[in-house]
Parts: C-alpha cells; structure tokens; sequence
C-alpha cells in the first residue's frame, strides 16, 4: 500500500457501486493466466447486486483511498446455496477478487484476517475455502496466514478443480488468528 493511503474493509452499502464491484471481481479473476471461462460462474462473479440482497451472506468490500478495490462474500455459515462444503463448525467466503492494479498491496490479505476474525466472533471452529490452480498467488497468501490443504474436501466442477484449504480457529487465540 502506498504510504498515506487508507484501506478499510468493511461491509458493502446501500451507496456502493454494485455493477463496478462485480466488474472489478470479473477482471481479477480474468487476468489469471489459465482461468476457465464459463459464462454462467463468470456472470455470478459480476452478481454483487444479488449477492448484497442475500440475509444468509455478507458481501464484503475493501476500500482503498475511497474506491472499491476489492470484495468477496462471506458465508457466516454453511447453510446456505453459495456453500460449497458441508460442515456446520465451519465459514467460508468465495468469489473474492482484489482490482489487479491493487494487487499486492495487503487488500487481499486484510480481507481474509476480517474473514477468520469473523469466523472467531462467531464462535465457528474453521473457516474452509476452495482455490483453483490458477491462483498461485492467492495461495501464497492462504498458506502464510495459516490455511493448510485439505485434499479430501477438493471439489470437482465440470473438469475445474477446486483446492480445498481449511483455517482451524485456536480457542485460546480466538478472535486473534494466527
């Protein structure tokens, strides 16, 4: 992040631009090398709107120096159509994508901490994602914050591999990730 500049992550708001959020979550998972196209999870990626009206998720944002930059939905549980995992001790979040010209600069990694924090405040036991293979980097950061591969929970679409990653919250540090 450049010096004086201010990320905050918060909730998404009535105000926000919901098509430009959409279409900056498009772009970050466009400009992957390898991504497989499907028009169908390409147009749900772009949904904010939908998503932002959904009582069971929280679409989340990160704003930095005033614009959207990034923004993914959490899943407070697992009860729910965007879920990919069945477990009742567990959150998630999915279709997060952070503005390619801001990537690299801790909007990601700020993102996911407010996602295990949330995960603690809730009082679940993990938080568990899927990956695909076209996102190295993101794996990067998954691991360094504490996430470890879970094979057995990989998931299969259509030919498209989802990697299965899990953060188990430490009662003793709960509220506090790794």
């Amino acid at each position: 992040m450049r010096s004086g500049s201010t990320l905050v992550i918060r909730r998404v708001a009535d105000g926000d631009d919901f098509v430009a959020a959409g279409r900056m979550v498009q772009a970050a998972y466009f400009s992957l090398p390898g991504y497989p196209r499907d028009d169908e999870y390409d147009a749900l990626l772009g949904d904010v709107a939908s998503r932002a009206r959904d009582a069971e998720v929280e679409v989340l944002v990160g704003v930095l120096d005033g614009r959207i930059v990034g923004c993914l939905t959490f899943l407070p549980s697992l009860d729910n159509d965007h879920a990919e995992f069945v477990d009742p001790n567990a959150t998630s979040f999915r279709y997060f994508g952070v503005d390619p010209a801001a990537q690299g600069s801790g909007v990601g990694e700020a993102m996911v901490r407010w996602c295990l924090d949330e995960t603690a405040r809730l009082g679940q036991q993990r938080c568990r994602i899927h990956t695909l293979f076209s996102m190295p980097g993101a794996q990067r950061l998954y691991e360094r914050l504490g996430f470890v591969r879970t094979p057995d929970h990989d998931a299969e679409w259509d030919g498209i591999v989802g990697l299965a990653l899990s953060f188990e919250i430490d009662a003793a540090s709960a509220g506090h990730p790794r």
